[in-house]
């Protein structure tokens, strides 16, 4: 039986985690694509991608 319930709070935790709009935005580097002093990030939970001038993520999601 605790074998039973363990399995269902597992998948309600990865339906949860799997689910975008449950998920904060992950914001991950990319040099290459730097341009004029800006530092480029794209969220790999949403797509988001955006341009900073002090080389921090952004602090909010930026959905397109």
């Amino acid at each position: 039986m605790h074998i039973v319930i363990g399995l269902i709070l597992v998948l309600v935790i990865m339906a949860l985690l799997s689910n975008r709009k449950t998920r904060g935005c992950r914001w991950r580097m990319d040099r290459s694509q730097n341009r004029d002093g800006r530092t480029y990030f794209k969220c790999m939970a949403c797509g988001a991608e955006a341009f900073t001038l002090n080389g921090q993520p952004p602090k909010g999601c930026e959905k397109p």
